[in-house]
């Protein structure tokens, strides 16, 4: 590989960690002084990704890596909460536009294509995979909430019910309303120990 095509690789995976240190905007408007950044939040939705898929008979290493990539255009346009995109009518195509441009830096060939047509499935959201992937990023994004009723007690329930209403596979719908449930029930606050199954003296 040529030094002008490594460069353009390095400068894709530099831009792409500017999503460590971004923080997801939604959060400040409920009151969370530190919210998760973009990047922590695709973590844990690329790994809900993996196992719905895997439940819904889906490509669940495919639905992941929509987890990784579905933000990576928020470098150049930013975390957009649902108040913004209320009045950012050209979201999408701005998105879009993000994409092709980043995705400009990459080398031609097989990965620079993989990831475009990644960018395609997720902003047209009609695979399986897809579908998959979007149910990840609501039910990360309620767990989010619940965790930070553990420390803030602020708007957590209503965080919880929009994300959860947003699902559409079986296996994300099941997930959402177990959530609810155990948030219902006062159960949630159980899984803040969570390492208590297991730790030993």
């Amino acid at each position: 590989m040529k030094a002008a095509r490594q460069d353009g690789v390095l400068r894709w995976a530099v831009e792409a960690g500017l999503l460590k240190r971004m923080r997801r905007t939604g959060w400040w408007c409920s009151g969370i002084r530190d919210p998760e950044s973009v990047a922590e939040h695709s973590h844990r939705m690329a790994l809900l990704a993996f196992y719905i898929a895997g439940e819904e008979g889906a490509d669940a290493c495919r639905a992941a890596a929509l987890g990784v990539l579905h933000d990576l255009p928020e470098t150049r346009i930013g975390d957009a909460h649902a108040v913004v995109k209320r009045y950012w009518t050209g979201l999408r195509g701005d998105e879009d536009r993000a994409r092709r441009e980043q995705n400009a830096c990459l080398p031609p060939g097989r990965a620079r294509d993989a990831v475009a047509a990644m960018g395609e499935e997720w902003s047209l959201g009609r695979t399986r995979e897809a579908l998959c992937a979007r149910d990840a990023d609501y039910l990360e994004c309620a767990i989010q909430a619940l965790e930070y009723l553990w420390r803030e007690k602020n708007t957590a329930r209503e965080w919880l019910r929009s994300n959860t209403r947003r699902l559409r596979t079986r296996c994300g719908k099941r997930l959402g309303r177990r959530l609810e449930e155990l948030f219902e029930k006062g159960k949630w606050e159980d899984f803040r120990t969570w390492w208590k199954s297991i730790y030993v003296r």
